[in-house]
């Protein structure tokens, strides 16, 4: 299986965030090192098995996430939101707007 170490530590590091972490809270609860957890998020290192189940219990996310970053996958995404957006009315895509929005400033 070849892993893209960046696009994982970015997706741990993005969740980490939105969930109100810091990166030494994280690794506490992990129990390792903030330096570890540091080259995990830059893409340095892999994080071991038993490590990414930590993660993805305590970020409270499917550790299947953390494999499904293929770029084909991400196209499927986009056509999934294209698709529903053509569908929608004026006021659901004000809505939608703004939704997007929300989330992008508060990343």
């Amino acid at each position: 299986m070849n892993l893209n170490k960046e696009i994982i530590g970015a997706k741990i590091r993005q969740i980490r965030i939105n969930k109100g972490l810091s990166q030494e809270e994280l690794s506490e609860k992990i129990d390792i090192s903030p330096r570890h957890m540091c080259t995990i998020e830059n893409g340095k290192s892999l994080p071991s098995i038993g490590t990414f189940v930590k993660i993805a219990g305590i970020l409270d996310i499917d550790i299947n996430d953390f494999f499904n970053l293929t770029p084909e996958n991400d196209n499927k995404l986009k056509t999934e939101i294209y698709n529903l957006i053509q569908l929608s009315s004026k006021s659901e895509l004000k809505l939608i707007k703004d939704v997007i929005l929300a989330i992008k400033t508060n990343l």
